[in-house]
């Protein structure tokens, strides 16, 4: 027996396959692997152990298909035996990328990305761009608008959906050529005299631009992809806060240039000042009109009276403990009352009866 690890129908190229061929012989016989080879065979002894049942193909490619057999002795009566499997390497190749039109690119125009690859399984395309961002499917990709920013890498990848694994890719650039365009430079600036400052001026461009700038100082250049960046450190004169500085950048295409304003630190103080105060009154405003909604609509809850009524309201309670307090000590003072006037009465007949006898 025969078999091929993994499933022959599902190898591919850069696969590791193994060949295994057992018998039932006792004590084990002896096994020899062959590739058949037009109407020959070629013996893989080589690639054997001493004649295991083992054959290890690595790293198999198209060229690796092909019909293979196992050999045996039969030692009883020196007849041999045999075993037949048909390999076939899954690949792809003759991968093809290629844009139209070809060449001199620039912002604003379309262009059309095309891949073709060659399996004797069906395949299925994918684009992505530089990043890994998906961009479509299909074997073509139509750019439009193109600008500086559209990425200057395509990938078109090439798969093989019934064969797991089964893909190939390729790379495509597209370069979008014009005339510099700067994309950052430095605000206005609040300096003072003697100042040391630090401008930056950044710009994006195919050919490469260079960048110049129209006073002097110490520039250090950098450069990612497209784009270009100088940091130019200089010392504030009056010369400087009179004109100003001029970033330039230039190439093949054209030249761009922006103009950098420099102020007074007294304007920046000023303009600071008159920020902070308007910034207070509108603050205030705010607090207020806040302050009269809450009271607004406390007032409408109920929960804070107003007018003569309301802190009659809030003074019942007192009026209320004073006038209990007031009773009891009215009812005391007129029981001391009533027995005083008992007491007089009785005196008052007494003496009213002495004065009878």
């Amino acid at each position: 027996k025969l078999q091929v690890v993994p499933s022959p129908e599902l190898v591919k190229e850069g696969d590791n396959v193994t060949l295994v061929c057992e018998a039932d012989g006792n004590p084990q016989p002896m096994f020899i692997f062959y590739k058949q080879n037009l109407d020959d065979w070629d013996d893989l002894s080589g690639l054997t152990d001493a004649g295991s049942g083992v054959l290890n193909l690595h790293e198999v490619s198209k060229n690796s298909t092909g019909t293979y057999k196992c050999q045996s002795l039969d030692l009883d009566d020196f007849s041999q035996i045999e075993e037949r499997v048909d390999l076939f390497v899954n690949y792809i190749e003759e991968v093809h990328v290629k844009m139209e039109p070809s060449s001199n690119l620039h912002e604003g125009d379309t262009v059309t990305l095309s891949c073709d690859a060659y399996s004797p399984v069906d395949l299925t395309y994918q684009w992505k761009d530089e990043q890994g961002t998906m961009m479509g499917e299909g074997n073509q990709l139509v750019l439009r608008n193109l600008t500086f920013e559209t990425p200057n890498t395509f990938c078109c990848k090439v798969m093989a959906p019934s064969v797991p694994g089964l893909e190939q890719s390729k790379n495509l650039s597209v370069a979008v050529r014009g005339k510099p365009r700067i994309v950052a430079i430095s605000s206005p600036l609040y300096v003072h005299q003697d100042q040391v400052i630090n401008l930056t001026c950044k710009a994006i461009a195919f050919p490469r631009p260079t960048l110049q700038w129209t006073i002097n100082g110490t520039a250090h250049e950098y450069t990612d992809n497209q784009h270009i960046t100088s940091n130019l450190t200089v010392r504030v004169s009056h010369e400087l806060l009179r004109e100003g500085a001029r970033c330039r950048v230039s190439n093949e295409l054209g030249t761009s240039e922006k103009h950098i304003q420099l102020h007074w630190m007294d304007q920046k103080s000023t303009a600071e000042s008159q920020g902070v105060i308007i910034v207070a009154i509108i603050v205030a405003i705010l607090v207020v009109a806040v302050l009269g909604a809450v009271i607004y609509f406390l007032h409408k809850k109920g929960k804070i009276p107003c007018g003569r009524a309301g802190k009659q309201d809030i003074t019942k309670p007192e009026a209320r403990k004073d006038k209990i307090v007031v009773e009891v000590k009215s009812d005391k003072l007129s029981e001391e009352a009533g027995l005083l006037q008992g007491a007089n009465g009785e005196r008052r007949a007494a003496a009213d009866q002495v004065g009878q006898s």
